[in-house]
């Protein structure tokens, strides 16, 4: 009959388990958004103001009274446009006037019509 040791066995299996718990957990704790690594903590790439635009513009286009959406310029820095047949209060609290990072301008450009050819 062959004997082995196995009080080695169990303590070892306990410190694997802890590391494991450990490592987990500071993997969900990560905050959002940075990668850790060699060079210090990195942010992510952000969206593009095409994605967010994309992602966005079916919901503002589904709020009465606004007729497009685009991407343009602020400042200086891009921007996302909602326009409106008419800018009121009601949509300037329907409306955020930041997304994803990005501000959005509302511009009041009336009724947006097709030409009649």
């Amino acid at each position: 009959m062959i004997k082995t040791n196995t009080s080695h066995t169990v303590p070892k299996m306990i410190i694997l388990s802890i590391g494991t718990f450990i490592l987990g957990a500071h993997i969900l704790g990560c905050p959002r958004g940075t990668v850790h690594g060699f060079g210090g903590e990195k942010k992510m790439p952000a969206k593009t103001i095409e994605t967010v635009l994309d992602e966005h513009t079916d919901e503002w286009m589904s709020i009465r009274r606004v007729v497009g959406t685009a991407i343009g310029e602020s400042n200086g820095q891009p921007c996302i446009k909602i326009f409106v047949i008419e800018k009121t209060k009601e949509l300037t609290q329907k409306i955020p006037s930041q997304v994803e990072g990005f501000p959005v301008v509302i511009e009041q450009s009336g009724e947006i019509r097709t030409l009649d050819e």
